[in-house]
């Protein structure tokens, strides 16, 4: 009954945690504002600065104090993010709100899917991760997409109360992440718990000594992480794109949020599908994701309408589909007690890989 009740509040905080009006808007509520589009590409820049910074640190803390309380952490950063968006009239103010609101997504990556895996560890029952994990990400999805289908309402009534409409979302992730109970499921995790802070500092460095000899003594691991970094980058890029060329190609302003929104359920259908290809080799599923991506790629470059919508909702299918088998892949071969940093080594990865190929691929297309 105990795992069935944090699946549950797991499901929940992807529902009230991650819905964020004002978050999915951030770029046209600035416009509105009056900063310029140079602005608001120096904050974005700022976001990705300082998400590449924090991602390995807040994976370390989510192991070292505690997954329940660095997700609460994360959904309180988010607030503040939200609230120096609605306080500040500056650009300095609006980097702090970016700094946040990275701090916010760092403290939750890796963190979620630790805690995910650890909860049916502790029953027993890990061989249904992918098929839990499967269900967040189509939760996440469709709630961003609700999101976004609000974009207009959201500008309509302004960034104030857009922005405080974030703030009580967040409060609400906070009391979700608060209601969940942490598995213990190593003597370390044990005596964590009983201790948080004792011997931070000592535990913190042998902990980054741990963590680099495993990626060391696992080349495999690590080969992995870049692959999915890779390909993940890929289909993100073609998504930009698509943001800038359908509106080329026909589509009325008006039309193109829900569009846009359309081509993002794509995730929502990878992740389900995920659970079916999981009977695959992981080679040949990744295969498969692979050709979906590429196939998108392909269909993007048409330049007919219904084709470039099509082939974007199957390269985002592609993408979450192999996200979230190479996600079951890693946690099967990562120690509990390093989970969350060494899932979060990935996702910087990711970071690595769109730092390289988001500028070039801009001189590319320009």
């Amino acid at each position: 009954m105990k795992l069935k009740q944090q699946i549950r509040r797991l499901l929940a905080l992807e529902c009230v945690g991650y819905f964020r009006p004002a978050g999915c808007v951030w770029v046209l509520l600035l416009a509105g504002r009056g900063f310029s589009l140079a602005e608001i590409g120096l904050a974005e820049g700022f976001f990705h600065l300082v998400s590449m910074i924090c991602e390995i640190p807040s994976g370390m803390l989510a192991d070292l104090l505690g997954r329940k309380r660095t997700l609460a952490a994360g959904q309180i950063m988010s607030g503040l993010s939200a609230a120096a968006m609605l306080l500040s009239d500056s650009m300095a103010g609006v980097c702090l709100g970016m700094a946040l609101s990275a701090m916010g997504y760092n403290l939750a990556s890796g963190t979620r899917e630790a805690i995910t895996y650890d909860s049916l560890v502790a029953y027993g029952g890990e061989e249904g991760y992918l098929k839990l994990s499967s269900r967040q990400n189509v939760v996440y999805r469709l709630t961003a997409a609700a999101a976004m289908l609000c974009a207009g309402a959201t500008a309509a009534v302004g960034y104030r109360l857009a922005y405080a409409a974030d703030i009580l979302f967040a409060l609400a992730g906070t009391c979700a992440a608060l209601s969940l109970w942490e598995p213990v499921v190593t003597k370390g995790q044990r005596e964590r718990e009983n201790a948080p802070l004792r011997g931070l500092w000592s535990r913190l460095r042998a902990y980054l000594g741990e963590t680099l000899r495993f990626l060391r003594e696992h080349p495999r691991t690590l080969g992995l992480m870049l692959f999915n970094a890779l390909v993940g980058a890929f289909a993100t890029l073609l998504g930009f794109y698509l943001q800038d060329a359908l509106p080329g190609a026909g589509v009325h302003p008006a039309l193109l949020g829900p569009l846009l929104v359309a081509v993002g359920l794509g995730g929502a259908a990878g992740s389900h599908a995920a659970a079916g290809l999981a009977r695959l080799p992981y080679r040949t599923a990744a295969v498969f994701s692979c050709a979906a991506i590429a196939c998108g790629y392909l269909m993007a470059a048409s330049g007919m309408l219904p084709l470039m919508a099509a082939g974007g909702f199957l390269a985002v299918a592609g993408d979450d589909c192999l996200q979230t088998l190479t996600d079951a892949r890693l946690n099967q071969g990562l120690p509990s007690d390093q989970r969350a940093t060494l899932i979060s080594v990935s996702s910087m990865c990711f970071s690595l890989m769109m730092v390289v190929l988001s500028p070039l691929t801009g001189a590319l297309v320009s």
